[in-house]
């Protein structure tokens, strides 16, 4: 089986260290907001998970790979390998499948790394971690990318991370926007990589929204991530991949370690690309849900952002965390906050079913008086920091 596996989180930490000294991060990943302990009965809408899993061709793959599970996956690998290289129309030597975004970052102390605040926070963490600069820059007030804010950020930074569309804003940004700030960058930082993590690509329907894969094709300095998370329902199954020049990803892989993927989880996935007929369906069902549920809030008055991906980030006009308990003890998890948008919920869309179930007991934790909020909470707040 190749040794080239690099997950996308860990993708993003091989950049840095391109760009810098490499440093290997000690220790485990973070307990998450939705990682918490909770028993049964909990609506989980606050990771992005697509609450239908496994399509129907995939679900058949991923069983039928019992037969093969005392076998190493070379194969099953080669298959999904393939698939990608057809469907994207690239070269195989500019793609590498990856084991999901579960390993740890390499960064180094002495290159800076541009980023948008909020967005997903890996990248940033660990860095801080290790001593390289973060330059963070807020996203605009309907929570898109900023990019000429970031491009003012941008020189002799090593590495500039967009997450198109936004985690956990829910916006993004035209094709030609980016494009355009990939040239400009070369003026400012030239040797900067550009990280562009399309894992909500699958969902995206904003005008103008075009994947950044024909950069990473032509510019050795971009390199493309997408993932089976979210439309194909495999977050437990940790499956990715990233595209770019043959030598970027050569030089990336020599500074990671070696992933691990099932054929099981590598067989489901080649099979799930081809269920059109699928990922056409759940493309429909988020979009009718997404605006279902926006327009629920938004006659209750509240402001939601635009979203392009499978969830929402709603105004909720007040502390998230402790809103965010709030909703625990109606057993219903929603997203852990998302500073500086610290009033700020993001809900991801789950099936009909949750959505019908969920937005009433989420509508009246809302306009609940204050005094009632902080007793639903039931925490000591001074305790907590809160």
């Amino acid at each position: 089986m190749p040794h080239d596996h690099l997950s996308r989180r860990h993708m993003l930490g091989g950049l840095l260290s391109a760009a810098a000294a490499g440093v290997v991060v000690p220790g485990g990943a973070a307990l998450s907001w939705a990682d918490t302990p909770r028993s049964g009965g909990m609506l989980r809408l606050g990771s992005n998970e697509n609450p239908v899993g496994l399509g129907p061709a995939a679900r058949a793959a991923f069983l039928a790979a019992a037969d093969e599970a005392n076998r190493y996956p070379g194969r099953s690998w080669q298959g999904l390998h393939s698939a990608l290289t057809s469907l994207h129309g690239i070269d195989g030597s500019q793609i590498h499948v990856t084991p999901g975004s579960g390993e740890l970052l390499r960064t180094g102390p002495s290159r800076s790394l541009v980023v948008a605040a909020p967005t997903f926070e890996a990248p940033a963490r660990t860095a801080s971690e290790t001593g390289a600069a973060v330059l963070a820059v807020p996203v605009t007030a309907e929570g898109r990318l900023d990019l000429d804010a970031m491009l003012a950020k941008s020189a002799g930074a090593g590495l500039v991370y967009l997450c198109n569309p936004n985690n956990p804003t829910g916006g993004s940004v035209p094709g030609a926007a980016v494009d355009d700030f990939v040239v400009r960058l070369k003026a400012v930082a030239p040797d900067a990589r550009i990280l562009i993590d399309e894992a909500y690509f699958d969902y995206a329907d904003e005008a103008g929204y075009a994947t950044a894969i024909p950069l990473a094709v032509a510019d050795p300095r971009v390199i493309v991530t997408r993932t089976f998370s979210k439309v194909f329902g495999m977050a437990g199954l940790r499956v990715g991949y990233a595209i770019g020049q043959p030598g970027t990803l050569s030089a990336l892989s020599e500074r990671g370690s070696d992933g691990t993927m099932t054929g099981a989880s590598l067989a489901a996935a080649a099979a799930a690309l081809g269920d059109t007929a699928h990922l056409a369906a759940e493309r429909d069902r988020n979009r009718t849900l997404r605006r279902q549920t926006r327009e629920k809030f938004e006659a209750a008055g509240y402001r939601v952002l635009p979203s392009a991906a499978n969830f929402l980030m709603i105004d909720i006009g007040r502390d998230a965390g402790q809103f965010g308990w709030a909703c625990r003890q109606q057993r219903i998890a929603i997203a852990r906050p998302f500073p500086p948008l610290s009033t700020f919920m993001r809900l991801t869309i789950g099936t009909e079913a949750e959505m019908a179930e969920a937005m009433p007991v989420l509508l009246s934790l809302l306009q609940a008086p204050a005094s009632a909020r902080v007793e639903t909470l039931g925490l000591d707040l001074a305790g907590q920091g809160c």
